[in-house]
């Protein structure tokens, strides 16, 4: 065991806090990506039961706030429904 350097209580203090940070981070992100799923399944459904004038709206929106990969993403999804 010489070869094993022990902890020092406050280097095992630090790392357990890091451990807590890297885990609440995590719920925040699952938090986080449950939100992005309900609004996303409001949006399908808005745009299931609007009008044409709406739809074209919605769209139009989505071009002015996004962009990228997120714009990509959502005209790909505008697309799917429109089918």
């Amino acid at each position: 065991m010489e070869g094993k350097s022990k902890l020092t209580q406050e280097e095992k203090r630090l790392k357990r806090i890091a451990q807590l940070k890297a885990m609440l981070q995590q719920e925040e992100r699952k938090r986080r990506t449950g939100q992005l799923v309900a609004f996303g399944v409001y949006i399908e459904e808005f745009f299931k039961t609007s009008d044409d004038e709406a739809k074209k709206r919605l769209e139009e929106s989505i071009k002015k706030h996004l962009s990228g990969r997120n714009l990509e993403r959502a005209l790909d999804g505008i697309k799917r429904l429109s089918k």
